[in-house]
């Protein structure tokens, strides 16, 4: 019987092992959105994608669908986050933007102005460090846009700074202002899903 491959990018925000050299990850893909995929063997030091399949990192993948789970056939490296995982502030932002995904996410399907903003985050913390003034807000504002993709907000919020447009510190200097009028917003969102 042929399977059907599909190929897609993706960022793996989660991780676990399973069985003897197993891996189950959760990666938010730009095809197929949420899917929790298998990887054989890719514990054991011979494994090529050990290194590939990194928590927080950008990859393609080669995924097969299985009985119950999709099963990674290949990967490789999208592109490289060294230097947001050696700066703790820049990773915590990212971390954050992944477990929020993972939280609100569910099932597969595709979330386009999401994973393209999510690109845009990550372009944005390889170029800049954050200035310790602005990492509230950057974190802050990864949510707000995330609750804003998902549907999560009501339309009260200031629509300026949804605005489907590349990340830059300008953007992070205007939500400053607005950062904690617009954090009720948030916390009444993440309320309201009840997730």
């Amino acid at each position: 019987m042929a399977y059907h491959i599909y190929h897609t990018r993706g960022v793996v925000i989660w991780s676990m092992p399973t069985g003897e050299s197993n891996r189950f990850y959760k990666i938010f893909t730009e095809e197929l959105g949420l899917v929790g995929a298998v990887a054989q063997s890719v514990r054991e030091e011979r494994s090529k994608l050990r290194f590939v399949l990194q928590d927080f990192s950008w990859v393609t993948l080669d995924l097969v669908r299985g009985k119950e789970v999709w099963r990674i056939t290949s990967a490789g490296e999208e592109g490289t986050l060294a230097e947001t995982k050696s700066d703790p502030a820049r990773l915590k932002i990212f971390a954050r933007a992944c477990s929020l995904v993972l939280r609100l996410v569910h099932g597969e399907g595709r979330e386009d102005t999401l994973f393209t903003d999510l690109l845009w985050v990550t372009e944005f913390l390889k170029k800049e460090l954050i200035p310790k003034e602005l990492e509230k807000a950057s974190e802050a504002l990864v949510a707000l846009r995330i609750l804003a993709h998902l549907g999560y907000l009501d339309g009260t919020s200031d629509t300026e700074l949804l605005y489907p447009v590349p990340w830059s510190k300008e953007l992070l200097e205007v939500f400053e202002k607005k950062r904690i009028s617009l954090t009720s917003v948030i916390n009444d969102a993440l309320s309201a899903s009840q997730l």
